[in-house]
């Protein structure tokens, strides 16, 4: 079964990191089906229930996005608050659709590996 990559970020035509990425994972259509949330959604209205059943169709679910400001593009968060409903994703009698699916972060920090420790300035 494909995997599905929900890439959030803000500026993707620019980006280095995620953008390697999504090129690297088009290139295997078998595997990865890819979700470009900024593409879909450019003006923020997020369509909760096709995004609710599009998350239904797959048990392998990864969130691909930079970390900037200590948290996740403001898409991300609106998409997290208005999909992941009650009644939906939690709460007594929502069926709990997300139950075991494998949900994972790819996030990018955008700086060399180098700086990226606990003696660097980041």
């Amino acid at each position: 079964m494909k995997t599905l990559i929900v890439v959030i970020h803000p500026d993707f035509n620019n980006s280095v990191i995620n953008k390697k990425w999504v090129e690297s994972l088009q290139k295997y259509p078998d595997k990865f089906y890819i979700h470009l949330l900024h593409q879909v959604y450019p003006n923020e209205n997020i369509d909760i229930k096709a995004e609710q059943k599009l998350i239904e169709q797959y048990e392998k679910i990864v969130f691909q996005f930079p970390f900037y400001w200590f948290n996740c593009p403001p898409l991300f968060k609106k998409w997290l608050d208005n999909v992941l409903t009650y009644n939906w994703a939690y709460g007594s009698k929502s069926g709990y659709q997300l139950e075991g699916k494998k949900i994972a972060l790819a996030i990018s920090v955008g700086i060399e590996e180098n700086e990226f420790g606990s003696t660097e300035r980041y």
